[in-house]
């Protein structure tokens, strides 16, 4: 018998390595959040903040915020924003603000922790990103590119 050939995994065994992993990868999704110490807020809550007035930041990549984004938003991909607080939004201090990015865990957190820890007390992270947004039935605009 030659021990250096691969064993069967079982049906079994293939299932709970399956689960643990999910269950890693919830669990590093939730203290993204947690890890940035940030206000958190639903689809329909930023809703309701930005038809009140709140300014709207897109922390993705620019090719992300032209395929979709939600209207009004100022795109300032996080990179971008770990530099510097654009001129663009450094009037808004006292502003509500909501943050976003594709799921609300990856990159958006942290750029909310950027903006509040600059002196932006009233940014919020959208929960559930872009997707959330979408989720909820509410409306996203695309620029794309000319001769597109």
């Amino acid at each position: 018998m030659n021990i250096g050939v691969a064993q069967r995994i079982n049906p079994q065994q293939f299932l709970l390595v399956g689960a643990v992993l999910l269950i890693l990868f919830l669990l590093a999704q939730r203290d993204a959040t947690q890890h940035y110490n940030v206000r958190s807020v639903s689809a329909l809550q930023a809703k309701q903040l930005i038809d009140s007035g709140a300014v709207v930041i897109d922390v993705r990549g620019e090719e992300s915020y032209g395929e979709r984004h939600i209207p009004g938003a100022v795109s300032i991909p996080l990179a971008s924003l770990e530099r510097a607080i654009p001129a663009s939004i450094a009037n808004a201090k006292t502003k509500p603000m909501v943050v976003y990015c594709g799921d609300g865990v990856t990159v958006g957190p942290k750029g909310t922790s950027i903006l509040n820890k600059a002196g932006f007390a009233s940014a919020v992270n959208l929960q559930a990103g872009i997707q959330g947004w979408v989720d909820a039935g509410l409306p996203v605009e695309s620029h794309k590119p000319s001769g597109a």
